[in-house]
């Protein structure tokens, strides 16, 4: 039985980022629960900031912040150096150590299956992997390698060897898992633990005693919400192009909140079609959530078309903690789309689906009943599957049975 357990990743308290904010909750929860548990991670790169100490301990997690170059993530070559050089120090950090506790090792980057795979040959430490996203294949589908090429080829080979020797697999879901069971022949058990959000910290809140919504003037308003990565994964143009269409409905707010590859040029559209009904806030710290969720009434989740099953969207958890409708634009068969259809709490759309959108939110503006039973809906859904208690038990788990 494990009692001890080291965390792989490259984001990490006190980051942004919805994948750093899940596992420093996941670490916290761990250490709680009397699992000795420290975290190897980078120096902070979500937004300017001093660095930080190499060493530090929080609320009770061991943090050690390895050396990674800081170009900017929103470049591949930037995120590509960053990652392999924040891999290359947790490989040499961790042939170089004397301890032996179990490896919980993240796809941020990608690298580290292998990074894994390299300790578990040389040093026998053993691994579980949580998959948040399977590479190559998201590059493959949004076009940034052929599917026959030699660097993929050889990433699937070295993915398949470290696959085959983690003692478990974790991924975000069905699909996903599916994914993985085909992509080699020997495989340890695979385990489907969602996404979570802390029902404890985010939670409804009526607007009229909401600081975020009084500081921003959203008092009245409709507000569509995409909170997080504006990243090349996700599809957003749509909802640009769908502001354009709604300019007479006053009451209406498209507010994304977050950073990303994305960000220059929806900021573009929007000046070009000048939109006064969309706005652009920058990232919230943890602490804010729980008001920056709430200012919204319908939260957006979003992928490219034919990265389903690949990654999964973390921030439909949140949106379900805060109480939002959900406006889903995926494919039919994703992950998210079962969730909003099962549980009633939304609209699934096709990506690109924009007379879609416009009528979904005329229908909402002027049906607002309806509108308040999806967001009852959602909060119910949270609380009964997806809240951070119910996920760190599977966690648990799978480490105390290692």
């Amino acid at each position: 039985m494990a009692n001890s357990v080291a965390i792989l990743s490259q984001f990490f308290y006190p980051e942004t980022a919805a994948v750093a904010q899940l596992l420093t909750e996941l670490a916290v929860d761990l250490s709680q629960n009397g699992i000795d548990t420290v975290a190897y991670t980078a120096q902070p790169s979500y937004h300017r900031r001093s660095r930080l100490p190499r060493k530090q301990v929080y609320r009770s997690v061991k943090i050690y912040r390895l050396f990674s170059t800081q170009f900017s993530k929103d470049r591949l070559s930037g995120r590509l150096l960053n990652g392999l050089t924040f891999s290359t120090a947790v490989l040499a950090r961790l042939l170089f150590s004397r301890r032996r506790q179990a490896l919980l090792v993240t796809t941020n980057p990608p690298f580290l299956l292998w990074v894994a795979w390299l300790v578990w040959l040389l040093r026998r430490r053993e691994y579980i992997l949580l998959v948040h996203d399977i590479y190559p294949d998201v590059a493959i589908r949004l076009g940034y390698m052929g599917d026959r090429d030699l660097i993929a080829r050889v990433w699937r080979w070295f993915n398949r060897k470290a696959y085959g020797r983690a003692s478990a697999i974790i991924v975000l879901g069905e699909q996903m898992r599916r994914v993985i069971e085909r992509s080699a022949a020997q495989l340890p058990p695979v385990h489907v633990i969602h996404s979570w959000a802390d029902g404890s910290h985010v939670r409804p809140l009526p607007k009229r005693l909401n600081p975020f919504v009084k500081r921003h003037a959203l008092e009245g308003k409709l507000v569509v919400l995409y909170s997080g990565n504006l990243g090349q994964a996700h599809e957003l143009e749509t909802l640009v192009e769908a502001a354009e269409r709604l300019k007479g409905l006053h009451e209406l707010v498209i507010l994304f909140i977050g950073e990303g590859a994305k960000k220059a040029k929806l900021m573009a559209m929007v000046e070009e079609r000048q939109l006064s009904n969309v706005l652009f806030l920058p990232p919230v710290p943890y602490e804010e959530l729980s008001y920056s969720l709430t200012a919204g009434d319908i939260g957006v989740v979003t992928l490219e078309g034919g990265v389903e099953g690949l990654c999964e969207p973390s921030k439909l958890y949140g949106y379900l903690a805060a109480g939002l409708a959900i406006l889903a634009l995926v494919g039919e068969k994703s992950e998210v789309a079962e969730i909003v259809e099962r549980h009633q709490c939304g609209y699934r759309l096709d990506q690109g689906d924009v007379d879609g959108v416009v009528e979904i939110l005329r229908y909402l503006a002027t049906h607002r009943g309806e509108l308040e039973k999806m967001k009852r809906s959602a909060r119910e859904c949270l609380e009964h599957f997806y809240d951070r208690r119910l996920a760190v038990e599977k966690y648990l788990d799978i480490i105390r049975n290692l």
